[in-house]
């Protein structure tokens, strides 16, 4: 398929966007929820100006989009901090209590976005970070390593910490795959 995105077949494009685009939004979500649609424009013309130089298999060109997408983020909250005009949106500040549903019920009506979201409210930035590539960028853990530019290992370390953190938090009933 990448070798007909790199010809301009436009259905290869469309199939690569429909593969991809979901994961790349719901990981945009997670780090910068109201920018995440302009951060996945940006994600998708520097793939566009970049693919025909893209050398790879479909694992290290879903890796080099997520890098993309990482560095757009990065991006972003240097200008946004030298601006300092973005105005908070009042859902950000809501108070989360504990409900007296269970987790079960919970876990069922909840949307992958609100699972993402969830995971970045719940961890700190870099075991968020690391889960998200892995599960919604669907990368291996030298992958994720290459795009946060650590090890292997603190990568495995950062994802166990995070997992563990999950689970404490979400209560005896979640169940940790690994």
């Amino acid at each position: 398929m990448l070798e007909r995105v790199r010809t301009g077949d436009r259905y290869a494009i469309e199939e690569l966007f429909g593969e991809i685009q979901p994961r790349l939004l719901r990981f945009l979500h997670s780090q910068e929820s109201r920018f995440a649609d302009d951060l996945a424009a940006e994600v998708w013309l520097a793939v566009a100006g970049g693919v025909s130089r893209f050398e790879g298999d479909w694992d290290d060109f879903r890796a080099w989009i997520f890098a993309i997408a990482r560095r757009r983020v990065a991006d972003h909250r240097r200008t946004a901090v030298r601006r300092r005009t973005d105005v908070v949106a009042d859902e950000g500040l809501e108070q989360h209590t504990a409900g007296d549903t269970t987790e079960g019920a919970a876990l069922d009506r909840i949307s992958g976005q609100e699972a993402a979201a969830l995971v970045a409210a719940m961890l700190s930035g870099d075991q968020a970070e690391v889960l998200l590539l892995r599960v919604l960028g669907d990368l291996d853990v030298e992958q994720v390593a290459g795009i946060m530019q650590r090890t292997p290992n603190w990568v495995r370390v950062t994802q166990h910490r995070g997992l563990q953190t999950l689970a404490k938090r979400l209560g005896p009933k979640i169940v940790v795959m690994r």
